[in-house]
């Protein structure tokens, strides 16, 4: 029992050291960013991916925060959470929705506007109306329906945790 038990610890030591041996550090002095990849993938499609067009469109901002909806007419509810990855990755969550992870990428004609796909399709266009260091404001032009929104967006500044919801 005390060699199975001595194992285990063994094996879970090592997944941990690789585990924090894989994971971004970010400088205390970086003000919060997160660290930019070196690597960019190969577009397979006419867009670019994000990070090549970051020197057209400067997006950095856009990868070094956590985006919070703050005003929308309709869809996104307030409070979703927006997590733009260089790489064309986005995380989407909210207290009240699943999350979603999407592709995203910038059209190569207009660089301040972004193709997001879901389930491989595209899905709608976000036309970066404004980016800041404190907000984000997004023209969301839903594809199948041809319904435009402005979305307003900050960033999460401090920890938060959604309230339990009734049942």
């Amino acid at each position: 029992m005390i060699k199975r038990q001595s194992r285990l610890l063994l094996v879970l030591s090592v997944l941990v050291a690789g585990l924090i041996g894989c994971t971004q550090s970010v400088s205390p002095t970086s003000n919060n960013t997160v660290a930019q990849s070196t690597t960019s993938p190969t577009p397979t499609t006419a867009q670019t991916t994000p990070s090549q067009t970051a020197a057209d469109a400067d997006l950095t901002i856009l990868f070094s925060k956590i985006w919070r909806v703050t005003d929308a007419s309709s869809n996104p509810a307030s409070n979703t959470i927006y997590v733009f990855l260089p790489n064309g990755t986005l995380l989407q969550t909210s207290c009240t929705e699943t999350y979603g992870i999407y592709g995203w990428t910038v059209d190569k004609e207009t660089p301040r506007v972004l193709q997001v796909s879901e389930n491989g399709s595209p899905a709608y266009t976000a036309e970066i109306v404004e980016l800041t260091n404190t907000s984000l404001r997004l023209n969301r032009r839903l594809l199948r329906t041809n319904e435009s929104e402005e979305v307003t967006l900050t960033p999460v500044e401090e920890e938060f945790v959604c309230p339990d919801l009734p049942r």
